[in-house]
């Protein structure tokens, strides 16, 4: 289990708003785009750079990771030096600030990211962030609350050109719900509503809340947390702050499959799941015996396609087996069609799992797609994951989020 975070309290001032309107939670559009599968958020970043695009990086240790070209484009951003208070609390890189000259050099510090397996070295910045927020879990206050916070740019771009930079959301002392829930005395929690696109399209706006619930969504008149089901997180790499819950076995109409004891890691920027080889050998073999489809050649990105001629449809999408990942505690993810096969053309579509070799070091990573539609939180005090199983059962969905 994972013990309860000493979140170091960053000297944040807040520049627009006084702190006794104290949100609820903070409250963030989040879009898809259909080209890369990425999942961001547009966002206000000092006075004049306004909506650019955040990826949405589940295991980011940096707050917002902009490249410096973006950062500077900001007139009201400031370097944040070495012997300052801000450095001294980021805890930078130990030869960012030479201790043999009188110049006070750029405080760094490195930070993990999903787009990279190495570290990204960063300079550190001061900046005003805009961020939206809710007062009572339903719609958001426009005009936002204006933050200064602590960022980080870097020279190296690792993040396709939809997005400048990354939004963190690792239980990291830098990522950015430790300096919100730190400043605002919010609950240390995370939750994500991923929207699907339509037939092509360019989907709605799903939700990102840091600071706990009630959460409305479209057409449900009740509070989603009520319908949870919950299991642990499990500890991980704290310079990381990543992810990880327990799958003890898949299920497929009855039929198990076999799981390693690994940790499963939750990925944002993994636009399908990712399994290792034998596991997803053993899951495709299961589900075509289930589904009783007919195989038809692959389609890249994807191993295993079926056709589509005669397969029935329902709220939930196709009409096909329901994949169920049994977690520690007991609690049943279930993946419906809706979640397990991608359209790829008119008459196929393709299991949306990908297969990740031998050498994966974990059971299975657990990506985007499998996740929209759901509604998951991430209780990092408590060190509880909760989610719900397609909201499509509830006649709701993340793409018709009230919210935005």
């Amino acid at each position: 289990m994972i013990h309860v975070l000493c979140v170091i309290i960053f000297a944040i001032t807040n520049t627009s708003h006084s702190l006794h309107e104290k949100p609820q939670a903070f409250l963030q559009a989040i879009r898809k785009d259909i080209t890369t599968n990425l999942y961001y958020s547009p966002l206000s970043i000092g006075a004049n750079v306004h909506n650019i695009n955040l990826a949405i990086d589940l295991g980011g240790s940096a707050p917002l990771l902009l490249t410096c070209a973006a950062a500077a484009k900001s007139r009201s951003y400031h370097p944040i030096k070495c012997g300052s208070s801000r450095c001294i609390q980021a805890k930078p890189d130990p030869v960012s600030c030479p201790t043999n000259t009188s110049k006070k050099a750029t405080c760094h510090k490195s930070f993990s990211t999903s787009f990279t397996e190495q570290p990204v070295k960063a300079r550190l910045l001061r900046d005003t962030v805009s961020l939206l927020y809710t007062d009572n879990g339903f719609t958001y206050m426009g005009g936002g609350i204006d933050m200064t916070m602590t960022i980080a740019c870097t020279d190296v771009k690792p993040f396709p050109s939809i997005v400048v930079g990354t939004l963190g959301l690792a239980k990291t002392h830098m990522a950015l719900p430790s300096q919100i829930v730190s400043l605002y005395k919010l609950p240390f929690k995370v939750a994500l509503c991923l929207p699907s696109p339509n037939s092509g399209e360019s989907s709605g706006s799903g939700s990102l809340f840091i600071g706990g619930g009630p959460y409305f969504m479209a057409l449900y008149p009740e509070d989603i947390s009520k319908i949870f089901a919950s299991t642990p997180l499990l500890p991980s790499d704290q310079s990381r702050g990543e992810y990880f819950i327990d799958v003890n076995y898949i299920q497929i109409s009855g039929k198990i499959v076999p799981f390693f004891k690994k940790s499963t890691k939750i990925c944002t920027l993994a636009p399908y799941t990712v399994l290792h080889s034998s596991i997803y050998k053993a899951l495709v073999l299961a589900f075509a015996e289930k589904a009783k489809m007919t195989k038809v050649p692959a389609v890249k990105p994807f191993a295993s396609c079926f056709s589509s001629k005669g397969l029935g449809r329902w709220m939930m999408g196709s009409r096909v087996p329901v994949i169920e990942l049994l977690l520690r505690g007991g609690a049943k993810w279930k993946i419906y069609g809706s979640n397990s096969l991608v359209k790829v053309s008119k008459d196929v579509v393709c299991l949306g799992f990908m297969d990740g070799g031998v050498n994966l070091t974990m059971g299975m990573i657990i990506g985007g797609y499998q996740m929209e539609d759901n509604f998951v939180e991430f209780d990092v005090k408590a060190s509880k994951f909760s989610f719900t199983s397609s909201l499509l059962l509830i006649n709701s969905s993340c793409s018709q989020s009230r919210h935005f």
